[in-house]
Parts: structure tokens; C-alpha cells; sequence
């Protein structure tokens, strides 16, 4: 690395069609962490497409290659790291990535080795859709770079307080002892807001809150003094809220009958769960983006986002049952930040709860819907993995570990 050039902390979160990255101040002393820029790398039709924003700066990057089909893991990658040491003036001197699911690890972050890689591809079978993306980055940081420091941190970690029960299955003992249990996920994510919650409202940072992180994959935690108590994801990612293709809560009796009765090999049914259901399957294919949906008059679109919402209020009332009641509700992810008409649908849902708001934009109120003398107050609160990533993972390069 050239002694000139700034060290950078490359943090990757890669999902099925783009990989958001963002680049940190390796160099930084633990004090706060610097964050040089954000971006999205993008798997089109025919093209790659990256886009970059420096911190503080509103002007954007952009940059495109064709799409290189051969050995998509390795050109989308390759570009990635060519770009950032030809336009960054620094070199990246280690690599964080967000790794869906740890297993039973309580750790949030580990250095990478050859162990925990093993470990991890392990738990493919358990999220089939998520883990390889994530691990794929890895591998090829470990060919091209084998010298860079990486570092997993995973997304099931935040979930380790939960109370034995809400881990349980009505499974055999021994099923259970082998690991098929309650995991919960978007970890990383909570952790965040857990993390900023203070800043907005001290009662809901010491009480009972319940954070909806609600995207095209979604979730909710409740939390009690910022640490989970229960969460709607379980064994794997398709439990809990409708998402954008997978079906959350489902009776394991229909599954029995698509197999026996409808025919269905196993291959067949993962994919239908993983991509053919949740808004895109209600919605008879109109989309599995909520903004589309919405913005439809087609009634088939309608009745994925009110069955969208109904999910939520229903898992909202659950999780307010785990804790005993609830002070404050907080929204995050896409969805939960950008559609305000699906919050405040999900908002009137909860008015039971002693829930008021007047559906005013929370821009001017740093990010309250919930209105004045509300028994329940209700917050947006834009989340940022990365930065948690980061946080982890300088603090494991620093410290040697």
C-alpha cells in the first residue's frame, strides 16, 4: 500500500441484484467513525452500473461496464475494487461484510478465517437466498487479496438475549437441540437503532419499543431498554410480515399439502416461498415494490398492501403481548422510512394501543408521527448497517484481533 494513501475500510453488503458499499477511514481511532462515501453497485440487463456519494457532497460518481455473465461474482467485484483504488486516492486495507446468518454465534463480528468460512457456508441450507450472496465477496477478496483482513458480522447476533422460549418450536427436544430454533434477523440493522434510539426519545431508549424494519425483506423486534426481547423472523428469513416475495407466517399444513397433494418436489416449493409469493404473488404479479403497488389502481395491488399492513398490526399486537405493553414504535428500512401511506395505514391499525398521529410529514419534526400527548409515541429513524458494520470491525482491527 502506498504510505501516502489513506488506508479505507471497505464495507460490503451484497444482496441478489446490487451490492451497497461504503468506504471508511481505516486510520480512524475509535473516537467516531468517518465515513468517506456510500454507494450501490448494480447487476442489469446488459450493464454494471456503480454510484458513489462522498460524504457531504450531493454531486454523485457514476460509472458502467458491460455485464460480464462468465464469472459474475469475479467482473462485479473486480470493477468494484478497480474503481474504489483508481478514484478514492486511498487503498482498502481490510474488508467488512453483513453475513445473514451466524448460527448460534453471540458475537456480532469475527475475523474471517478458513474455520469460520466453513462454518458459514454450513448454514446455507438454512438461508438459501441470502447466505451464498454474502459469502461470495468473501471468497473472492480471499483469492485476489489473501493478504486483506476481512471481517463477518452477522445479522442473527443482536437476537442472543432473547428468552429461551421465544427461541422454542413445538418440535421433539432433540430436533431443538440440534439447532432447529428461533434465530431472528436484520440484526445489524436493529442494533443501529437500538444504538441512536436516546437522540429521539429517552423513554422509548429505557422502556418498551418495537422497531419495524420494513423493506422488501421485513421484520419487526421488540426491544426493552434497547435489547431484544422477541422478534417475528425465525428459523429462516420467511417467517413473520408479508415481504416482497416471500410469504412470512404460514400454516406448515399447506406446505404439507403442496408436496403431497399438489406434486411439488422440495426444489420447486423453496423457490415458490423464496420468489413467488409475499406482495408480488398477492398481488397476481403486478410487482413485489411497494411504491408500484401503491401507486396501482389495480385492485389485485391493493389487497397485497392491505394484506401488507395487516401483517404488521398483527405481529405488532404479538409483540406488544411478549412485552407487556409498549411506549413507542419505531419505523425503518424502505418502506418503513419512504411510504408514509403504508405507516400511517400501520398507524391506525395500532390505534388501540393508545396510538395518536395526524399523518403530518415527520420531516419537520425530527421524524415524530406520532402526535402531541400520544400514550404511545411513534418514530422514523432511517437505519444504517454499514455504519454498525464498520464500527465492529475497525474495533476488531485495531484491537489485532
Amino acid at each position: 500500500m502506498n504510505d501516502q494513501s489513506p488506508a479505507l475500510l471497505l464495507v460490503l453488503n451484497a444482496g441478489s441484484s446490487s451490492i451497497k458499499f461504503s468506504l471508511y477511514d481505516a486510520a480512524e481511532n475509535g473516537v467516531g467513525l468517518k465515513c468517506v462515501g456510500n454507494g450501490t453497485f448494480e447487476v442489469r440487463e446488459d450493464t454494471e452500473r456503480l454510484i458513489f456519494y462522498h460524504s457531504g457532497h450531493a454531486a454523485q460518481k457514476r460509472e458502467e461496464w458491460p455485464r460480464n455473465d462468465s464469472s459474475p461474482d469475479s467482473g462485479t467485484l473486480f470493477n468494484l475494487m478497480d474503481w474504489v483504488e483508481r478514484h478514492m486516492g486511498g487503498d482498502i486495507s481490510a474488508a467488512a461484510h453483513r453475513i445473514v446468518h451466524g448460527g448460534n454465534r453471540r458475537e456480532v463480528a469475527m475475523r474471517v478465517d478458513y474455520s469460520l468460512m466453513e462454518e458459514m457456508e454450513a448454514l446455507i441450507p438454512v438461508a438459501p437466498l441470502h447466505q451464498p450472496i454474502c459469502l461470495a465477496p468473501i471468497r473472492y477478496l480471499t483469492r485476489e487479496h489473501p493478504d486483506m483482513p476481512q471481517f463477518a458480522c452477522f445479522d442473527t447476533a443482536f437476537h442472543h438475549s432473547l428468552d429461551p422460549l421465544e427461541t422454542r418450536f413445538g418440535l421433539p427436544l432433540a430436533l431443538t437441540e440440534q439447532g432447529l430454533r428461533r434465530y431472528g434477523f436484520h440484526g445489524l440493522s436493529y442494533e443501529y437503532i437500538a444504538s441512536v434510539l436516546p437522540e429521539y426519545d429517552q423513554r422509548a431508549a429505557t422502556g418498551r419499543t418495537i422497531v419495524a424494519h420494513l423493506g422488501n425483506g421485513a421484520s419487526l423486534c421488540a426491544m426493552h431498554d434497547r435489547v431484544s426481547r422477541s422478534t417475528t423472523m425465525g428459523f429462516s428469513t420467511l417467517d413473520g410480515v408479508l415481504m416482497g416475495t416471500r410469504p412470512g407466517r404460514l400454516d406448515p399444513g399447506l406446505l404439507l399439502y403442496l408436496l403431497r397433494e399438489r406434486g411439488m418436489t422440495a426444489q420447486a416449493l423453496e423457490y415458490m416461498l423464496y420468489h413467488e409469493c409475499g406482495l408480488l404473488g398477492v398481488s397476481g404479479g403486478v410487482a413485489s415494490d411497494m411504491r408500484a403497488l401503491s401507486a396501482s389502481q389495480a385492485p389485485e395491488a391493493q389487497d397485497a398492501v392491505a394484506l401488507f399492513v395487516r401483517s404488521v398490526v398483527r405481529e405488532i399486537g404479538s409483540l406488544t403481548a411478549v412485552l407487556g405493553g409498549v411506549d413507542a414504535l419505531v419505523f425503518t428500512g424502505g418502506i418503513g422510512e419512504h411510504s408514509a401511506g403504508v405507516r400511517n395505514a400501520i398507524l391506525d391499525g395500532c390505534a388501540w394501543l393508545g396510538l395518536e398521529h395526524d399523518g403530518a410529514d415527520p420531516t419537520e419534526r425530527a421524524g415524530r408521527l406520532s402526535s402531541v400527548g400520544s400514550g404511545v409515541s411513534a418514530w422514523v429513524i432511517p437505519t444504517d448497517e454499514n455504519a454498525v458494520i464498520a464500527r465492529h470491525a475497525l474495533g476488531l482491527l485495531q484491537g489485532g484481533t
